[in-house]
């Protein structure tokens, strides 16, 4: 590599890529692209925009995730999103103080009303194999300070909520969406055909 430097760009385009920058040419070569781990504050969030109004609370948590699921504000399919939500009463069927679930490819975490969902979010960095490719996406303060020390990059709410609207993502969103949905909804018909007819 004579001449040549490695470096994280940072740039929108080229973003979470690792490149080699040849300084008298000023260009690059991609070489590895990473996933992004979101962790979202689901209540931050929520309560961030009125986008997310509704009569109920489980009403606005509904339109976060179809709003993450349709719009995809993360990006690339690589990419993975967590969303934490604190809960006022403690279920006895939780273990570790949440419980989690999934709907499509985003994991749900309810906090068990001991645990906030400031802890478990600040735990899931902490506890992190690779906490750098992680992107806490809040405007609460606190919680940013609680992740930075081990690495995690933080993302504003309007910066999160604004990609979603970009024409590029809502396509790869509607994409995935009526391939994954419509594989999914046939196996679900097939077993219960089997199970009808067995």
């Amino acid at each position: 590599m004579n001449g040549f430097l490695l470096s994280f760009c940072e740039d929108k385009v080229l973003r979470g890529t690792y490149k080699f920058i040849d300084p008298a040419a000023s260009r690059g070569v991609t070489l590895q692209r990473l996933k992004v781990h979101f962790i979202i504050d689901g209540y931050n969030v929520i309560n961030s925009s009125d986008m997310f109004s509704a009569s109920t609370l489980e009403g606005r948590r509904n339109k976060l995730i179809e709003f993450i699921s349709r719009r995809r504000p993360h990006g690339s399919l690589r990419n993975s999103v967590t969303v934490v939500f604190d809960c006022k009463s403690k279920n006895p069927y939780e273990s570790d103080g949440y419980n989690k679930s999934h709907i499509g490819s985003i994991e749900i975490i309810f906090s068990d009303g001991v645990v906030l969902a400031d802890d478990i979010i600040a735990e899931l960095v902490d506890n992190a194999k690779n906490p750098y490719e992680i992107t806490v996406v809040t405007n609460d303060k606190g919680i940013r300070r609680r992740t930075a020390p081990a690495g995690a990059k933080h993302e504003s709410v309007e910066s999160f909520l604004s990609k979603g609207f970009k024409q590029k993502n809502a396509a790869a969103a509607q994409e995935a969406a009526s391939g994954g949905a419509e594989t999914e909804i046939n196996e679900e018909f097939e077993k219960l055909w089997l199970k009808k007819h067995s």
